[in-house]
């Protein structure tokens, strides 16, 4: 009985996402899992192709058989959006799924394919065809970052500003913290650091993209700055409790990150997320 139960029930969730980005979400003691229990809107998982099939890992030497993007996020995920197309209860938007090729993309490519045909159902176009509130959307980082053609969503960069792409085509625009920014994050950003993270965001936000800062600092002092500067996803390795966190901040602002926020992905495509 408690094994039918099991299969019945899909993973548990948060009733609504946040503004934030499990970081190399498989490296968690329990991957996916705490990710979709604190309600993060995105979730990144590092991935290397080995005989046509992807492993879930950093490198190489990382990848088991056994774990594979499909069995640890897609199959899981599934489940949900099969059973109530949301993934989160409470929440129009679609959950990000960022995967980083960590193969080439010649290679990546082929192997990606296979895996959208078989969850084209959950995924949002162009990696599937799931329609309406919810599901998926799956956007390529690593070596699929920026590339033309992709068979799904793409992570952007700065560089690559002013292409004209949907949101669902280009969901986000991610670039390293520490190659614009100098911040502990600890104390307060210089004010002429925070005028800069200001302009960075709306200069995304313009293009109807989520800001993605990865490599910054990863404490509460940086998550409210980036969060009252503008950025769309806060970068962390914490994701329980930057979720905490950002929930109480946006709730105390009166700007709930929920189905119906400030803070929401674009429903239309080229449509800018009012941040």
């Amino acid at each position: 009985m408690l094994l039918l139960i099991a299969i019945l029930c899909p993973p548990p969730t948060a009733e609504s996402a946040v503004p934030v980005h499990s970081h190399n979400d498989y490296w968690r003691s329990r991957p996916l899992l705490e990710a979709l229990e604190a309600g993060c809107l995105s979730i990144e998982v590092d991935v290397v192709v080995r005989d046509g099939t992807l492993l879930v890992g950093h490198g190489a030497r990382e990848v088991t058989p056994e774990r594979t993007l499909a069995s640890m996020y897609l199959s899981p995920l599934a489940e949900i959006v099969r059973a109530r197309q949301r993934v989160y209860p409470q929440d129009q938007r679609p959950l990000i799924l960022l995967v980083d090729l960590k193969t080439s993309w010649s290679s990546s490519k082929p192997a990606l394919k296979a895996v959208l045909e078989a969850y084209a159902d959950i995924l949002k176009a162009p990696a599937g065809h799931h329609q309406g509130d919810g599901g998926v959307l799956l956007a390529v980082s690593g070596s699929g970052s920026d590339q033309k053609g992709a068979p799904c969503g793409i992570d952007g960069r700065i560089r690559g500003l002013g292409k004209q792409l949907s949101f669902l085509e280009k969901p986000m625009v991610s670039e390293s913290f520490r190659s614009r920014f100098r911040w502990s994050g600890l104390g307060t950003l210089d004010p002429d650091q925070q005028t800069k993270l200001r302009a960075l965001s709306e200069r995304v936000k313009g293009e109807g993209r989520l800001l993605r800062l990865w490599a910054a600092p990863d404490t509460p002092e940086a998550w409210k700055t980036l969060i009252d500067c503008g950025a769309g996803l806060i970068n962390t390795d914490q994701p329980t409790k930057a979720a905490e966190f950002v929930r109480g901040l946006l709730t105390n602002t009166s700007q709930e990150a929920s189905g119906k926020s400030d803070l929401q992905t674009p429903s239309e495509a080229n449509s800018a997320p009012d941040i």
